[in-house]
């Protein structure tokens, strides 16, 4: 599980978990993406709380990813452009976003020469996640570098998972002793 927590003096942030889930349907694993919106700011401790707004079904959503959407995330994230998707559930209408975006940060350096610090401007890859709900419930966070890759590799090690068990499903299979059928086994 990966939890990341961007709250803010203006109490607009989210909280995002990342999580591998097992399908009741057929008991493979699955990624759940859960979010909260930020309920309030303390100034004096310059901290967010989420908590109060987890029993308020307009202040958090959760949604599950396939095996083929998280295999777009993955190839999202390692060739940097776009993953959307839309889920539909009930009378729920969900689209989710992933955009690659260029993040400038201040940097600094000793100039050999001058002895002097100078500070600089470096570009690194980050992201904007968003699942907006209805067309007017968004939940949005910018996730940096780090961020990204721990997801990537969360992702990467479910589908390892994902396709260990079946293979597993189909060795066991192969085991058993053989019914006599005409028909083909799949």
């Amino acid at each position: 599980m990966i939890n990341i927590y961007k709250p803010n003096k203006g109490n607009t942030g989210f909280a995002f978990t990342f999580q591998i889930g097992v399908d009741k349907k057929n008991s493979e694993p699955v990624l759940y993406v859960g979010s909260i919106a930020q309920h309030s700011w303390d100034d004096s401790k310059r901290l967010g709380s989420f908590s109060e707004n987890k029993n308020n079904p307009e202040k958090n959503i959760h949604v599950k990813f396939n095996e083929f959407e998280c295999g777009e995330i993955v190839s999202s994230i390692k060739n940097r452009f776009e993953f959307s998707a839309f889920h539909s559930h009930g009378e729920n209408k969900t689209i989710i976003k992933l955009i690659p975006w260029d993040k400038p940060v201040k940097a600094s350096r000793q100039n050999p020469k001058t002895k002097k610090i100078e500070e600089y401007t470096i570009t690194k890859p980050a992201f904007g996640l968003s699942v907006t709900r209805n067309g007017n419930q968004t939940f949005k966070i910018p996730l940096e570098a780090g961020e990204v890759e721990c997801v990537r590799v969360l992702i990467e090690n479910l589908l390892s998972d994902l396709y260990k068990q079946r293979l597993d499903k189909v060795k066991a299979k192969i085991a058993q002793p053989k019914k006599e059928s005409s028909e083909p086994d799949f």
